[in-house]
């Protein structure tokens, strides 16, 4: 039995449960990087790694790679959400949005930082990501699980702007 890490498995047309190892995509394999979370935006696939973001073009017959985000990849799934603005994540470098067409960090705008790198670093230590609809916004807890201190960041995608908060709490999804 061949085993396939760095594959994506598709199903036949109109046959969803059914995975063929022939119907397999391998956008960069041998890499030593492992999948942690695929999400689609239009017509676009991106498999997120821990490392990188591969932005893969599912909008023809044959899937290609369009482009490799290095240094964007998530650490766990929930580091990423969807958004009626595109896709979003977070990492310890920064956050991210993809929006159909470009990959935007939020922590940046009008080509300066509005986040100060040395503080996201101390904030993200491993960051999860959840979208408001009603509202708009992002929110950013400072780690998945219970090493955090409650700290959180959330994001207004209107007016494109951060507010910090201090000693949220949000409760595990295990508890």
């Amino acid at each position: 039995k061949r085993r396939y890490p760095d594959a994506i498995l598709k199903s036949a047309v109109n046959k969803f449960d059914t995975f063929l190892v022939e119907n397999r995509l391998e956008a960069n394999i041998k890499d030593g990087d492992a999948i942690v979370k695929l999400e689609e935006y239009a017509d676009r696939l991106l498999e997120f790694k821990k490392k990188k973001m591969t932005l893969i073009n599912i909008s023809q017959d044959i899937e290609f790679l369009e482009e490799v985000f290095m240094f964007k990849g998530v650490s766990h799934p929930a580091a990423t959400c969807k958004t009626d603005f595109g896709i979003a994540w977070v990492n310890e470098q920064g956050c991210y949005l993809y929006d159909g067409k470009n990959v935007t960090n939020l922590l940046e705008k009008g080509g300066r930082q509005i986040i100060k790198e040395s503080e996201w670093e101390a904030f993200a230590f491993t960051p999860m990501i959840g979208y408001i609809p009603k509202k708009r916004q992002l929110i950013v807890a400072d780690d998945v699980g219970v090493a955090g201190d409650g700290r959180a960041y959330l994001y207004d995608m209107v007016t494109k702007s951060w507010v910090e908060g201090h000693n949220s709490t949000f409760p595990d999804a295990d508890v």
